[in-house]
């Protein structure tokens, strides 16, 4: 398949899902961006919505200050409502430089965005109980609540299929509960609405120490999934372009760097290769498969207040 007919079956396939429920969310100063080229003054930084978007907005406030300072331009953070809105959205042109997880990078990149630089921590499969749990291996799940993250992340697609390969189907073996986020998974995990939740190991340490005291960890056998990449629009022009990979390169070695690290489990950056961009492939034809299977619902953007 030629990069035209694929982007174009991204764009059909994005077309058929674009119609759902969940209200945006926006603040003084973070309206949507309706330009698909950005201005000269202003970067757009979207982030998959792995977490809470106060979250999200705490964790990466160190590199947006980065890349403001190093690049000379205002940056804003922003996400969406849903991994299925994110990719809309980004292969929209609303976002000047991504941070997504691996199931997305082939049709990004096919969608005109640039591959920079991935983290160089892989992302850790695991999953969470409470301590007074008694699900000590995945084979206790059998007619358990298990939650997922949204339908459309890498995990919500690991997760089914780690669960298939158990030989455990969905509200046959056990009932998978879909949550809005990773965070919100684990927190009901706490409040012991669910009994376990599949998560990504930055996730659980990046939970309050109080929370994370209450839970613990069951070995799933699960090698690591690929480590989450950072992307720039192509019409940014290469200089840009060229000029965002150095910043994220140094940033590792700032203060500020360093602790971003340190708090958010990623470990640094590395150069992005063929072999990251291909590493997510399988994962995307899992998705399209998730595609064919559910019916659409229409989301809206949602924007991170005071970003």
């Amino acid at each position: 398949m030629t990069r035209a007919s694929m982007k174009l079956a991204a764009c059909l396939a994005l077309w058929l899902l674009s119609c759902c429920v969940c209200p945006a969310i926006a603040g003084p100063g973070t309206e949507r961006p309706d330009e698909t080229v950005v201005s000269n003054n202003v970067l757009h930084l979207g982030i998959v919505p792995f977490t809470s978007t106060t979250m999200l907005l705490k964790i990466h406030r160190p590199l947006r200050d980065h890349l403001s300072r190093v690049l000379g331009r205002t940056v804003h953070i922003y996400t969406s409502t849903n991994h299925e809105q994110f990719l809309n959205d980004a292969l929209e042109g609303r976002f000047d430089i991504v941070v997504t997880t691996a199931h997305f990078l082939p049709m990004l990149i096919d969608g005109n965005f640039v591959a920079l630089v991935r983290y160089r921590n892989p992302l850790e499969f695991v999953l969470v109980v409470r301590n007074d749990s008694d699900i000590h291996q995945p084979k206790d799940l059998r007619g358990r609540r298990v939650g997922l993250p949204d339908r459309f992340s890498l995990f919500y697609i690991a997760g089914m299929q780690w669960m298939n390969d158990m030989g455990m189907e969905v509200d046959v073996a056990y009932h998978m509960v879909e949550q809005t986020s990773h965070l919100t998974a684990l927190l009901s995990v706490d409040a012991g609405w669910i009994d376990a939740a599949v998560t990504a190991g930055p996730l659980w340490l990046q939970l309050d120490a109080d929370i994370r005291a209450r839970l613990r960890l069951v070995d799933t056998g699960v090698a690591p999934l690929p480590a989450m990449m950072t992307l720039a629009h192509h019409d940014l022009g290469e200089e840009t372009v060229a000029k965002i990979r150095e910043a994220l390169l140094a940033f590792p070695d700032t203060p500020e760097g360093k602790q971003f690290f340190a708090t958010a489990g990623y470990g640094g950056y590395l150069p992005a290769t063929p072999a990251d961009i291909d590493g997510g492939k399988v994962f995307e034809r899992l998705m399209r498969r998730l595609w064919e299977k559910r019916p659409p619902a229409p989301y809206q953007n949602h924007e991170i207040p005071g970003s």
